[in-house]
């Protein structure tokens, strides 16, 4: 079974609207969050969809999705956690929970504001996790990135070569993911302190294969990117 999992449970405190989170604002006609799913719900390999949602936004959710066309695949709305890697600690357990896991399941966890994934990044993430177990997508980065230990100065000026922006999909086997968490809890690492899922699995052993995404599968985080968003959306349309 493969499943997408919809990380859409954050505030977006950096948009600065107060009414409504990030992901429900509209992109084109449609929301943020819609124009994501439908590229979930267009891939012929996905058979399930959880997104994860702030708890007050549930019944929201819920309704908004019911006035899209599902094209006959299963949806589940389910309340989030505090960062992305509990959330999708949260939707690994809702999976067993509810279906079970065996060898063959993947899980790829995606941005909800990242609406411009392709078809060909969900399918890579989907053919390279069946082979190795997890995957990144990512992208070369153009700029020369400048660590500073003290905040103050630069301490260290990696070679650009080997520095890739993280992008979403993560796509795992879920018995791989499920792992991961057991050897975390374990071990007394605390999940709401670990912001970064890849990070996590590194530290704990677990191999991340990369996948090359795309420029424009951007993550809508402030109002900058939002018009640069419809701008890319009013492009692709015409």
């Amino acid at each position: 079974m493969i499943y997408a999992g919809i990380l859409a449970a954050g505030i977006g405190a950096r948009m600065h609207r107060q009414d409504m989170p990030k992901q429900f604002l509209h992109l084109g006609e449609k929301p943020i969050i819609i124009n994501t799913l439908e590229q979930f719900l267009i891939n012929p390999y996905v058979d399930k969809i959880i997104i994860v949602v702030p708890e007050s936004w549930k019944i929201f959710t819920e309704d908004l999705i019911d006035k899209y066309d599902n094209m006959g695949k299963s949806i589940t709305v389910i309340a989030g956690g505090e960062n992305k890697t509990v959330s999708v600690q949260m939707i690994v357990r809702h999976i067993e929970n509810t279906w079970g896991i065996d060898d063959s399941d993947i899980l790829l966890a995606h941005d909800g504001v990242r609406p411009f994934v392709t078809q060909r990044i969900i399918n890579e993430n989907i053919e390279i996790a069946k082979e190795y177990g997890a995957v990144s997508t990512v992208m070369t980065t153009n700029d020369t990135i400048f660590v500073s230990a003290d905040k103050n100065t630069i301490s260290e000026i990696p070679s650009k070569s080997n520095m890739f922006a993280a992008q979403t999909p993560q796509t795992f086997k879920l018995k791989t993911l499920r792992s991961v968490f057991e050897q975390a809890i374990t071990q007394g690492i605390c999940l709401s302190a670990e912001t970064e899922l890849a990070r996590l699995c590194i530290r704990l052993g677990t191999a991340i294969r990369l996948v090359q995404g795309e420029y424009f599968n951007m993550k809508i985080i402030n109002p900058y990117d939002l018009e640069v968003a419809n701008a890319l959306l009013r492009e692709r349309e015409t």
